[in-house]
């Protein structure tokens, strides 16, 4: 079979679900994971053609992408930060805007974190402490998360770049049993209220899990707030809070931060100017 005429079997069967542009896109990625082929290889060989048994592979992820599922899913794989992680369904896939958030803790912490203690609360794949340890060696890595299945993941990850991460199943909302301070929390917890999730692609909201994306519209800072009671019990009196937020909720958050304790708090936008980030020195607890 030519490979052009599959390609333009996954333009016609995912014409609805995706742009045109983004269906080659998702196409080659697909040619260069099963097949090993170059993204470009129709550029040069435009009749070039494929087994029936790699055509049937394309076929079979063609099938998974025509019901919503996410390419990261089909593939079983995703980059953050230039790394590789191992992703499935029951963790949520980590997106750009949590990559700029660890770019942010590195900028602030250009002495690579020696000696520093760090958490990372609802932790998912572990894509922050795997990108924050990949860059601070000489940092003590936590991930936390109430899910058994996202931290088998994180588990997996960690060990497949070789990194020491400390892996905890807990919940947020009661007090942590881990022990000692930290010199740094981070969190990107849920944050999306549930009456938005109608308006989201069929790929993320029936397909990744709920619980690390919705919180009740009645109360959109209930991890925030629930992350205040963890950081008077487990942050430094002069440690560092780093949150990734809702865009319309910047200014509640951080509103939030200096009722709790925080002094030289910070909303930061996104790379597409939105209010998506903040952060906050613990000044002191409140008792």
């Amino acid at each position: 079979m030519e490979l052009r005429n599959l390609r333009q079997q996954f333009r016609t069967d995912l014409s609805g679900i995706y742009p045109d542009s983004e269906v080659d896109s998702i196409f080659y990625i697909l040619i260069e994971d099963l097949l090993g082929l170059p993204r470009h290889i129709l550029g040069v060989q435009p009749q070039k053609s494929i087994t029936e048994l790699e055509a049937n592979q394309l076929k079979d992820s063609l099938a998974e992408l025509k019901k919503g599922v996410p390419l990261q899913y089909v593939i079983g794989k995703t980059q953050f930060l230039d790394l590789d992680l191992e992703v499935g369904p029951g963790v949520l896939i980590p997106r750009p805007e949590t990559e700029e958030l660890v770019l942010w803790i590195l900028g602030h912490y250009n002495n690579f974190g020696k000696g520093m203690r760090i958490l990372d609360v609802g932790t998912g794949s572990g894509c922050i402490p795997i990108g924050l340890k990949s860059n601070m060696p000489n940092a003590e890595l936590h991930g936390l998360d109430r899910s058994v299945k996202a931290l088998n993941y994180a588990r997996k990850n960690a060990e497949l770049h070789g990194l020491t991460i400390h892996w905890h199943e807990a919940d947020m909302a009661i007090p942590l049993e881990i022990g000692g301070f930290f010199d740094l929390i981070v969190s990107n917890p849920p944050y999306i209220p549930e009456a938005e999730a109608q308006s989201m692609h069929t790929n993320v909201r029936d397909f990744e899990p709920s619980e690390a994306l919705f919180v009740p519209n009645e109360i959109p800072l209930l991890y925030y707030q629930q992350l205040m009671e963890r950081c008077n019990e487990n942050l430094k009196v002069g440690g560092w809070l780093y949150l990734e937020i809702h865009e319309d909720f910047g200014t509640e958050v951080t509103d939030l931060l200096h009722r709790n304790g925080f002094t030289e708090v910070l909303l930061k936008r996104d790379i597409f100017d939105k209010p998506r980030f903040v952060r906050g020195r613990m000044e002191q607890m409140i008792t």
